[in-house]
């Protein structure tokens, strides 16, 4: 299966670090953010990585050229990078044609079993339907779930509603999907320029997007420099 990093974004909140560098090369560990995640695709079998990019675009495609991780890339521009997500996600679909694919952020630290377990999962999913890697909720300090992404969802697993500020939720949106082909209708049906919460909310409302428990596999969100510091302390406890 193919995989898709949005990586087009700003990364406005990042301050001076991303003046004159864009986000996904900000450094955790010594290493860019989105290595890692290239890294995890690379080591769960995904060779085929398209990644959509827009600030400084030139900049980011140079450096991922020079360091794929062993993936094959391509790269897709979304020149209206300062607006919606939705934006980059609609340049790839060409790209995608009609086959179902990964959808990463690249401002996500992401670790091998995730992608490991949206692959699996996906041999027992319903056509139509598509998948988040959902993490619990008590793993995390109460600060850290203020800014996360959440997830309510039904006794089947399925996602009912997904925000920032929901409650009551069950679980927190990891950054990482398995979409199925269906999801290009959602996102047809939504604004054309949104955040992405808008797709997997109208997904939500059809039934049409599961969550997959990421069985305590480690990742993190970077939105701040807060976010940087805490995600070294994660990956230097776990080596």
């Amino acid at each position: 299966m193919n995989a898709l990093i949005l990586a087009a974004g700003d990364g406005g909140r990042l301050g001076a670090l991303t003046r004159e560098r864009p986000k996904p090369l900000v450094e955790i560990a010594g290493r860019p953010i989105i290595s890692y995640t290239l890294e995890a695709l690379a080591a769960a079998g995904v060779c085929e990585t398209a990644v959509v990019i827009g600030y400084r675009a030139g900049q980011l495609g140079e450096a991922l050229a020079a360091d794929a991780r062993g993936l094959s890339l391509s790269f897709i521009y979304n020149a209206r990078f300062r607006e919606g997500a939705s934006l980059s996600l609609a340049a790839a679909r060409q790209w995608a044609g009609s086959e179902p694919f990964l959808l990463l952020m690249a401002d996500h630290l992401l670790s091998e079993p995730i992608i490991r377990r949206l692959l699996d999962a996906r041999a027992h999913t319903p056509p139509g339907v598509s998948l988040v890697a959902a993490d619990t909720p008590t793993r995390w300090p109460a600060d850290y779930l203020d800014e996360a992404t959440r997830l309510a969802l039904d006794p089947d697993g399925f996602v009912t509603a997904i925000g920032k500020h929901l409650e009551p939720y069950d679980a927190l949106d990891t950054g990482a999907f398995l979409l199925d082909p269906a999801a290009w209708d959602a996102l047809d049906a939504a604004p054309e320029s949104c955040e992405l919460s808008t797709i997997f909310s109208i997904l939500a409302a059809r039934r049409a997007l599961r969550a997959v428990d990421i069985g305590g596999a480690h990742w993190y969100d970077i939105d701040t420099g807060a976010d940087l510091e805490a995600a070294a302390a994660l990956l230097a406890a776990r080596r």
